[in-house]
């Protein structure tokens, strides 16, 4: 990409409403892999030995040389829960990323939300400021409300996406909000890149489009493709609404591959002509090194938007 350094993506957003958005990502394997329910998945999957991040390393080092353009760490944080209801082990979500940071070169890297954020919006916004710094230049801010859609959720989500947005592209914001408060806050060092880091809502209705297409770079839409037909159709409204372009919300899909890489490619297709940018997609045996490169060489092979 003009305009890049050796080992990093290059400017993934060039201003606040223009996104040049990863087009092929990876979920990263859950260290919690339960060998009785997958005999095939790393049967010493243990989050509390070093040898397991080793594991994860490698695959992010595969997925990169696969064909991935970025890697997301799903956020368990303050849910997650073993088959007794006890707090199960994982690794922080944050800190894994930076952990990959440092161990990959090319690929871009967020964390994958699977409910509302348990963390200060500011303090998302400066912790991932951290891992683009470290990354040169390529992390990826997710933020997202789970299976939340009453209005207190979306209200709270859309206070969230003004924060962050203030926190990575201004010097010292303030904002006085329901739910949160900034009285000129500093995150320094500064994003890498001069337009700030993607802002991206992970979500399976449009029942949440208004924040998105008021403070999202774009929206990862979770499910099949009436999800995403939803989706798009509710940005397209949403977006006339408050008058911001259509084009500067971009439509990321992400789901788990339903019967392998090789039929990856007519799948991920169909849903790409439905208006989407992107994917992010969930591989059921995550560990298995084969698996992970022919999904790579096969969404190469797709064409989006």
């Amino acid at each position: 990409m003009p305009g890049s350094t050796p080992g990093t993506l290059g400017p993934v957003i060039d201003s606040v409403d223009v996104v040049q958005l990863p087009r092929r990502g990876l979920r990263m394997p859950n260290p919690r892999a339960n060998p009785r329910a997958n005999p095939r998945a790393n049967p010493r999957a243990n989050p509390e030995t070093g040898g397991e991040f080793e594991r994860l390393v490698a695959i992010a080092q595969l997925a990169e040389d696969s064909g991935f353009d970025s890697l997301w760490v799903s956020d368990d944080a303050g849910r997650a829960r073993d088959e007794q209801g006890r707090s199960d082990t994982v690794f922080e979500a944050y800190s894994l990323l930076g952990a990959l940071a440092a161990r990959t070169t090319r690929v871009g890297l967020g964390v994958f939300p699977l409910g509302p954020t348990v963390r200060s919006p500011s303090m998302v916004a400066k912790i991932i400021t951290g891992v683009d710094v470290i990354s040169h230049g390529r992390g990826i801010l997710a933020l997202g409300v789970g299976g939340n859609r009453d209005q207190q959720s979306i209200d709270r989500l859309s206070e969230e996406l003004q924060v962050c947005r203030q926190m990575l592209t201004e010097e010292a914001p303030s904002f006085d909000g329901r739910f949160y408060r900034l009285v000129q806050a500093v995150n320094r060092p500064r994003p890498v890149r001069a337009g700030g880091i993607p802002l991206v809502v992970v979500a399976d209705s449009p029942a949440v489009a208004d924040p998105i297409a008021r403070w999202a770079d774009a929206v990862v839409v979770v499910g099949k493709p009436p999800n995403v037909e939803a989706m798009v159709s509710g940005l397209d409204q949403r977006c006339r609404a408050v008058g911001r372009a259509r084009d500067a919300v971009g439509v990321i899909w992400s789901g788990e591959i339903d019967g392998g890489p090789d039929r990856l490619a007519d799948q991920v297709q169909a849903i790409a002509e439905i208006g989407v940018a992107g994917c992010v997609v969930s591989i059921a045996d995550s560990y298995d090194r084969d698996t992970i490169r022919a999904t790579g060489e096969a969404l190469s092979g797709v064409t989006f938007e």
